[in-house]
């Protein structure tokens, strides 16, 4: 594998927090992770990134983007190839959490752990759901749902709702894996592990 900086870029803040948990939970502590701060922002930030001494020099091993699904993994995929390509981040992968190139790699995951859909909150939702007061949270939306007009309920309400039942403040998940509350260890981050240490 090439020598040289590994940066892994993410959509937000809680994103970036997340993959450094994950990474440091694995031993991985060699790489530069930064938000682009909004999936719209991506192409922009590239395009900025490129410009920096090291990717000038060609001092970079590794360049990966983690970007949540949302409503549709394929789109969200296209999307980050696109602004990849266009800033001249080749070869590209061709298929999700895929790595390619040799003398600098590069990585895309998304994503989506509800069939396709889905962001970090639902992955960090997903390690907990085995936990004896999760079934609480739905229970609560229920009860909500019964006795006003609100029928849907995000992620990010749900994550807010559970890190209630553990804490009065920090109810976000930025702060909740700063603080360890995710279980790292939990398969639903093995996916998440495994892309960063072909890196």
């Amino acid at each position: 594998m090439s020598q040289g900086l590994k940066f892994v870029f993410c959509e937000g803040g809680d994103d970036l927090a997340v993959v450094r948990g994950v990474a440091e939970s694995i031993g991985l502590l060699d790489f530069r992770i930064e938000r682009f701060l909004g999936k719209d922002r991506l192409t922009e930030f590239l395009s900025d990134v490129r410009k920096r001494p090291e990717f000038v020099q060609e001092n970079v091993a590794s360049v990966a983007v983690v970007r949540d699904a949302d409503e549709d993994l394929n789109a969200a995929f296209t999307s980050v190839r696109h602004s990849l390509t266009t800033n001249g981040f080749t070869p590209c992968p061709d298929h999700n959490g895929q790595i390619a190139g040799t003398s600098r790699r590069i990585g895309i995951l998304i994503i989506g752990p509800n069939q396709g859909k889905g962001m970090i909150e639902d992955l960090c939702l997903q390690s907990v759901s085995d936990r004896p007061e999760f079934g609480c949270v739905d229970d609560y939306l229920r009860c909500i749902a019964d006795k006003c007009d609100r029928r849907s309920f995000s992620s990010k309400g749900k994550i807010r709702i559970w890190m209630g039942s553990h804490s009065d403040h920090d109810l976000y998940v930025g702060c909740a894996a700063a603080k360890g509350y995710w279980p790292w260890e939990n398969a639903s981050f093995d996916p998440l592990k495994a892309f960063l240490r072909a890196l």
